[in-house]
């Protein structure tokens, strides 16, 4: 899976890169796994670039009765709602989404989120532009649209039928934009910076290593805290402990500096 911070990064960052041993390395790597999974649950979705294939809707949201039939199986029989509609808005559960590579979208009223076999076939397949279209609002460096807040709109309803829709789409930033380093396209359109996303990676990532070396109460090597106290000569120094806690200690998934930050990146049409 892709990672939004390298372990490079975060090594320079804390000042290990000449002198990082492999337990130190192995605690920088378990700290961006911890700090990569607080700021996607946040953010409510994933912000790496990835192509994705879902299902939805994820819930049946019938507030009525629709077209239904009667079906027997070896052991049963129950009733089968055909076809009903709901809204001409699909929410997607991953920001933003890209138009290039092209979206694709099959609707099939008995796609049963794809567990049936020959469910979502040739027939089913949507035309985006005349069947739906992404909300597109702005584009990226390449001068391809993309969408911010992952709706997908129709000419009529989208299924409110559980597992109807299968979309196979692109969404997320790519390492370029989440480094702040993307650039306008020839036609001067705006660049898209998601770089308060791995700067909090980076300094929750930094903050759990921290943790961490608080923790070991080693009386050498690299510690992390406030000096109390340093001689020279054979040199020495010590770590005022309580200071240490309070800075690096908290058990709080993440800092209030970090969610302000993360604040316009959040999926708010969106609840994992």
């Amino acid at each position: 899976m892709a990672s939004i911070l390298d372990p490079s990064e975060a090594i320079l960052e804390l000042g290990l890169s000449s002198s990082i041993t492999e337990e130190e390395r192995a605690i920088v790597n378990q700290a961006i796994v911890k700090a990569e999974g607080a700021v996607k649950r946040f953010l409510r979705y994933d912000p790496t670039l990835r192509r994705r294939t879902e299902y939805y809707p994820r819930h049946d949201a019938s507030l009525g009765r629709g077209v239904s039939i009667m079906e027997v199986s070896s052991t049963q029989a129950y009733e089968r709602q055909l076809v009903s509609g709901q809204t001409s808005e699909l929410q997607l559960m991953h920001i933003p989404i890209r138009s290039s590579p092209a979206m694709e979208l099959r609707i099939d009223y008995d796609g049963r989120s794809g567990a049936r076999i020959g469910s979502f076939g040739a027939e089913t397949v949507k035309v985006e532009g005349e069947d739906f279209w992404a909300n597109y609002d702005q584009f990226d460096g390449s001068g391809n649209k993309v969408c911010s807040d992952g709706i997908l709109r129709s000419m009529g309803l989208w299924p409110q039928t559980a597992g109807t829709v299968r979309v196979i789409y692109t969404a997320g930033y790519t390492n370029i934009e989440l480094r702040g380093q993307d650039e306008p396209d020839v036609d001067g359109n705006d660049i898209l910076d998601a770089s308060p996303i791995w700067t909090a990676v980076l300094e929750e990532t930094k903050r759990r290593v921290e943790q961490v070396m608080v923790r070991r109460k080693s009386s050498t090597g690299w510690t992390a805290g406030p000096k109390s106290s340093e001689s020279l000569g054979d040199y020495s120094y010590s770590i005022d402990t309580s200071l240490s806690k309070a800075l690096y200690g908290s058990s709080v998934e993440l800092m209030d500096e970090m969610k302000m930050l993360l604040q316009s990146f959040v999926h708010m049409g969106w609840d994992m």
